[in-house]
């Protein structure tokens, strides 16, 4: 499978890009056995929310279990290439439910208009070429929206179309105020839960940017 271009280390990574780092023994100091065997094989992290210091930034590494995901940080300096969700949207791989349900979806996600793309073992194996997903694998998607209002009958539109798919779909949408998931924003309930730096929070429905 060939990987996606790549692009120079950023300081200001976002949440689910991922980074291959160029020390990854450094990351497997005070780590569960198996963090040193993963980053030997795939040596990729994902960005994940958290607060951090100037030049530092949060990340997770994923082992070959679904249980085997350990919390960390990364310097800047140490980061030598990026890949975005937005870099994955050629779809090509292996012929898995998951990976069909995205190019199932790709048509509908790119008529929106919005930056989107794979996230998950999905996004993982496009961005590395390290096989990680499997038959039973969900598809994790992320869309970028500046305005929930407006966007809300386009996402409306994609709730109804993932229910369709092919395998079970978990849709986050990063909003100006945080990550929600699209079943909670298309939803009725009075409040939604948000991801944000600072943790998760419930915000008003109508005070969602």
């Amino acid at each position: 499978m060939r990987t996606p271009d790549v692009f120079l280390a950023r300081p200001h990574a976002r949440p689910h890009d991922l980074l291959r780092v160029d020390d990854p023994e450094a990351l497997s100091c005070d780590a569960p056995a198996w963090v040193a065997d993963a980053l030997a094989r795939t040596p990729w992290v994902v960005v994940r929310r958290d607060r951090t210091p100037d030049g530092v930034v949060p990340v997770g590494v994923r082992g070959s279990e679904r249980s085997q995901r350990h919390g960390t940080v990364v310097a800047v300096d140490d980061v030598v290439a990026t890949v975005s969700p937005e870099a994955l949207v050629v779809v090509t791989g292996r012929e898995l439910p998951a990976i069909r349900a995205l190019r199932q979806l790709r048509p509908l996600l790119a008529e929106f208009g919005w930056p989107w793309g794979p996230t998950g073992s999905v996004g993982f194996e496009l961005a590395t070429g390290h096989p990680t997903v499997t038959p039973d694998s969900d598809l994790d998607l992320l869309v970028r929206v500046s305005d929930v209002r407006r966007a809300l009958p386009a996402l409306e539109t994609l709730a109804g179309a993932v229910v369709s798919a092919q395998c079970r779909v978990d849709c986050q949408v990063e909003t100006p105020d945080g990550a929600a998931a699209l079943a909670e924003l298309v939803g009725d309930g009075p409040e939604v839960l948000v991801r944000t730096d600072e943790g998760p929070r419930l915000v008003d429905r109508g005070a969602i940017r």
